[in-house]
């Protein structure tokens, strides 16, 4: 009979008893066994069911049925590393085994002030990530009674992939610990809950294993990485003894992002002072010159000379030069503060690469090929900005190849995209700063600031148009064999496409027959455009691409010579057909040449525009791209 007390007294005490039998079913508990082992067995239920499986489990139960006594340690459901120790009953009492379970684990507070110590110690010396990484490792293996503790820090923001940065092990050999799965449970549990995880490792061949405890590094914006820490084989960690080195490991993930911060700093500091350097550089260059022609320019007035056109023009160059440099540095900031505006509209990409390789064709004495599909290809975009794209990707491929190097640009459809690929032969980018060339401020190691001018921000501003526009800029470079960027541009549906007004471009010397052709057309969904005198007027009129002349027959030879000729001045991505108005083929115009009737009769227009617009224009077609006229 046992005293009534008896229950109260086994409270008081750190071990946790139970009974079983033979077959290992729980016969007896204490009432506080579920508080000091956290698992809580039933009554004739297997005492095997709260224990994880394992070679310490199956030396229990062996011991258990084979009637011996037994000591160990075992590790249970609730991932506990537990004591046990196995009492075979007295002669005369029931078959079966008294079992103490006794918690595993190093309260040792002093263990914890000094690996805090020696963080703190590691930090003062240094801001270095793995340096503070190793010094703690190093601290938590020599005073924290851990067999192996590891660091692994998240490589990008939140929790991207995760780094060993620094490891400790007392074995210095090879162990199951090396091979780390960090799509484990405890890992990926520790780093989204920001607590404390414990697993177990399980070991080699028939080595037991031990247990681990992943404890997340949280700084107070975000969780920076994991400490994990490996206990000899039979101990496990207490409540308490995780408390402290979550502790621990807080400080330690402070250390990581203030280093961590600190190197951006100083990063930022080294692109400050060295655009500072590149942009006084940079803004010096035209003010020079400009200051020097302005005073010639002022000294020869003062005399009553002349100022020779040449040095407005010179000056001009260097003004434009500075004005770009400002407008660079304003979409950066502009950039930086999300307030760089796009205006999209209907856009085709062919007409405006033609365009821009056409103002470097008279700017540069250089080879271009340019290449565009057959048919147009839109896209909804600011035709401001993606012209700036264009010409500085055409200014960089200018500027870093030969002089007589072919420049190649392609536009490309591929399925739902648009893509320009602008290849040049050039120095080309190295491997190591590919990654970087859209940052901002940032040129590449092969480049000199003293032959190769710039701010190093076109490309960051022309990446950031892009990305604007819903698409990408990408490069593809092998340092001494040239460069190819590639602009990705999502493209306009067919149904939008479908949509969009064909563009007719209309020369009638009668107003009155001008004026019905433009009524007519326009009733029908075409967009007309009036140009007949002056070249800025046709310039601007042409800025979309046009897609049909319609001359009237009866001009005098000398208007549609001049029409013609200030029109195929103007860049075209395709040729453009041409229809005559009129009762006969004048002796100027091409055989064969679509006719339709003058004065307009509606029907009959409308058809010989379709038609004419349905042919694709074939070798000797009659087109406005062949300005010579027969007279």
């Amino acid at each position: 009979m046992l005293p009534p007390d008896f229950e109260n007294v086994l409270a008081h005490l750190p071990q946790a008893t139970l009974r079983v039998g033979p077959d290992l079913k729980v016969q007896w508990l204490e009432a506080d066994f579920a508080r000091k082992v956290g698992v809580a067995p039933t009554v004739e239920r297997g005492l095997l069911e709260i224990l994880e499986y394992g070679r310490s489990r199956d030396a229990l139960e062996r011991a258990v049925r084979e009637g011996r006594e037994h000591e160990g340690h075992v590790i249970t459901s609730t991932m506990r590393q537990v004591r046990v120790q196995v009492r075979r009953p007295q002669d005369g009492e029931p078959p079966g085994a008294w079992i103490l379970f006794e918690p595993s684990g190093l309260d040792d507070e002093g263990a914890f002030s000094q690996v805090v110590q020696d963080i703190a110690r590691a930090v003062g010396e240094t801001l270095e990530v793995d340096s503070v990484c190793s010094a703690a490792v190093t601290a938590l293996v020599r005073c924290a009674r851990v067999r192996r503790a590891e660091v692994f820090l998240c490589e990008a923001e939140g929790q991207g992939t995760l780094r060993r940065a620094a490891v400790s092990d007392l074995a210095e050999s090879e162990s199951p610990e090396d091979a780390f799965d960090p799509t484990a449970d405890p890992f990926v549990q520790a780093l989204g809950t920001r607590r404390a995880q414990i697993g177990i490792q399980r070991g080699y061949g028939d080595s037991m294993g031990s247990i681990f405890a992943a404890v997340p590094l949280c700084a107070p914006k975000r969780t920076v990485g994991l400490l994990l820490l490996y206990k000899e084989q039979g101990a496990s960690f207490s409540a308490k003894e995780l408390d402290l080195w979550t502790a621990a490991a807080g400080q330690l993930a402070v250390a990581v992002e203030n280093a961590r911060l600190l190197r951006e700093a100083q990063a930022a500091l080294r692109v400050r002072e060295e655009f500072m350097s590149i942009a006084s550089h940079e803004l010096k260059t035209p003010l020079t010159p400009l200051k020097l022609s302005l005073f010639t320019m002022e000294r020869r007035l003062a005399t009553g000379q002349a100022v020779e056109l040449s040095s407005i023009f010179k000056s001009k160059r260097q003004v434009d030069r500075l004005v770009g440099l400002v407008d660079d540095l304003l979409d950066a900031s502009r950039l930086e503060l999300g307030k760089l505006e796009v205006k999209r509209a209907p856009l085709e990409m062919g007409q405006l690469v033609a365009e821009v390789v056409d103002q470097f064709r008279q700017a540069f004495d250089r080879p271009f090929m340019v290449d565009v599909p057959r048919q147009r290809v839109w896209v909804q975009g600011d035709r401001n900005r993606l012209e700036q794209v264009m010409v500085n990707l055409l200014e960089n491929a200018h500027k870093y190849s030969n002089a007589g190097e072919l420049i190649n640009v392609e536009v490309e459809e591929a399925g739902d995209e648009v893509r320009i690929h602008v290849k040049d032969r050039g120095i080309g980018i190295p491997g190591a700063d590919q990654a970087q060339v859209f940052q901002r401020f940032y040129k590449a190691r092969n480049v000199s600031h003293r032959n190769f001018g710039g701010l190093g921000l076109g490309l960051f501003i022309s990446h950031s148009i892009c990305n604007l526009h819903g698409g990408n800029l990408t490069l593809s470079s092998a340092e001494g064999q040239g460069s190819t960027f590639t602009v990705t541009m999502p493209r306009m549906s067919q149904r939008e496409v479908r949509e969009l007004p064909p563009r007719v471009l209309l020369l009638d010397e009668d107003k009155e027959h001008e004026a019905e052709a433009e009524r007519v057309l326009r009733s029908e969904g075409f967009e007309v455009l009036t140009v007949r005198t002056g070249d800025e007027a046709l310039r601007n009129a042409a800025a979309l691409p046009v897609d049909i002349i319609l001359l009237s027959a009866t001009a005098s030879q000398q208007e549609v010579g001049i029409f013609l000729e200030t029109f195929a001045t103007l860049p075209r991505a395709r040729p453009v057909p041409i229809l005559l108005a009129g009762a006969r083929r004048p002796a100027w115009a091409w055989e064969g040449t679509v006719l339709c009737s003058r004065p307009y009769r509606a029907d009959e227009l409308i058809a010989r525009v379709r038609n004419t617009l349905a042919l694709t224009p074939e070798p000797g077609w009659p087109v406005a791209e062949e300005a010579t006229v027969r007279m």
